[in-house]
């Protein structure tokens, strides 16, 4: 039970991505959807999703929650009816079907750290039946996973979000006397490039930068040249080899704090250094080996002119980049141990027990 359809890079990368090897384990997969792929689309294009979007969906989830009796096991990505009060999330647990619960996001913050009191005191605790009941919570960082094991969640394994290696080509760096900086993402996580229009701006009186945008056409109003791309899996490769560097800036907050890194893997799985701001997972994996990282504007500059200077630097850290990624953010490599772990959860035994990797043993 995903949020959105392939779409949606959680709901594609979280639980979708591991089809392939559930079936392999055992199970024959139903995928169901909270939002359409359409309502997706939509949401972007408008800023948000219409009353007639929101609705159909509940419906869409209540029509699939009563045949539940037809499954052994439901893995629900984040919650099952977004704002409902937090007895609704109990329903699998009425229903007696055994379920796992997965988190890339720490989506219970848009309930407890909400801007109305109303709502943070209705249903700031909305998802606590949902992880209590869970035989499994399956989260994408430290931060995601003490939360659910505060919340009473039974059993709880890290699961960080990773990608199909194979995927992303190693390319080299563009000819270009102008800096490359690369940027990927959503409309929803587009503000946070105001953090670094300042250091672009100083940047770009040294030398010349461009700003190289894949996913997000409305971005905040920056002061250097900036390139737009759709998002597209065929060509997100290929764009991501066309940058010097991958940026990843954030602000500190708890929302932020659950966030899960991809941006990072991605630009690494390319062979691109990184710089990112100090955030949640971000400090775990932006080591000196790969990339930098950067607090406020000063250092943001700091780091850019940096990497920007040092081309045998940025070679350097993209070949161990991507060696990271090989070894602790692969698809094929966690694909097994994820599809083992949920088998063992639903009570099925594996055709091909699969070794569990360190994190997820925890």
């Amino acid at each position: 039970m995903t949020r959105h359809g392939a779409l949606g890079s959680s709901s594609r990368l979280r639980l979708m991505a591991y089809r392939p090897w559930l079936e392999q384990a055992g199970f024959q997969v139903e995928l169901s959807t909270f939002f359409h792929d359409d309502d997706l689309r939509a949401r972007y294009a408008n800023g948000r999703a219409g009353a007639g979007v929101i609705l159909r969906a509940y419906r869409r989830r209540q029509r699939a929650l009563m045949g539940l009796n037809r499954y052994q096991f439901i893995w629900v990505e984040k919650e099952l009816f977004p704002f409902l009060p937090g007895s609704v999330e109990r329903w699998l647990a009425w229903a007696g079907v055994p379920y796992a619960v997965d988190y890339d996001d720490a989506t219970f913050h848009r309930y407890d750290a909400h801007g109305s009191a109303l709502v943070r005191g209705l249903l700031g605790r909305r998802l606590v039946p949902l992880l209590r009941g869970a035989r499994l919570v399956t989260a994408g960082n430290a931060y995601l996973a003490d939360y659910a094991r505060r919340a009473g969640a039974p059993s709880v394994s890290l699961v960080p979000t990773v990608l199909d290696v194979n995927q992303y080509v190693l390319a080299d760096e563009p000819d270009d006397a102008v800096l490359r900086v690369g940027w990927i993402g959503s409309p929803s996580t587009a503000p946070y490039l105001r953090l670094v229009r300042e250091p672009l701006r100083r940047l770009a009186r040294e030398r010349p930068v461009r700003l190289v945008v894949i996913g997000a056409e409305a971005i905040p109003t920056m002061d250097v040249p900036v390139e737009h791309h759709p998002w597209s899996a065929s060509t997100e490769s290929a764009l991501l080899g066309t940058v010097h560097l991958g940026i990843m800036p954030l602000p500190d907050g708890p929302w932020e704090r659950g966030k899960c890194g991809y941006k990072l893997i991605q630009y690494l799985a390319c062979g691109k250094p990184v710089i990112a701001s100090p955030v949640g997972v971000n400090q775990e994996m932006v080591t000196p080996a790969v990339g930098l990282l950067a607090t406020n504007a000063d250092q943001w500059l700091t780091a850019l002119r940096r990497l920007g200077a040092d081309a045998p630097l940025r070679r350097r850290l993209g070949r161990s980049g991507r060696a990271l990624v090989e070894a602790h953010y692969s698809l094929p490599a966690w694909g097994p141990a994820v599809a083992t772990r949920i088998a063992e959860t639903a009570g099925l035994s594996t055709r091909e027990p699969a070794r569990m990797p360190t994190w997820m043993r925890r």
